[in-house]
């Protein structure tokens, strides 16, 4: 067995990098970057858990009990 740690998926890298640019790019427009980074970086982690659950809501309901 290898105890190498597992791999962080680079589509979870992309959403953090997303959220931040977002984060950055609204709180320069609206003056406001203390609440616009901190946001940025929240779609950044919700962004894969959010896609996952989709993916596994989609799996399963191709499933049904008859």
């Amino acid at each position: 067995m290898s105890n190498e740690p597992k791999k962080k998926s680079a589509f979870a890298d992309e959403w953090f990098v997303i959220g931040i640019s977002l984060g950055v790019t609204f709180g320069i427009i609206f003056d406001n970057l203390g609440l616009w980074l901190p946001l940025g970086v929240c779609i950044g982690l919700v962004g894969p858990a959010w896609k996952k659950r989709m993916n596994k809501d989609n799996n399963n309901s191709g499933q049904g009990n008859d």
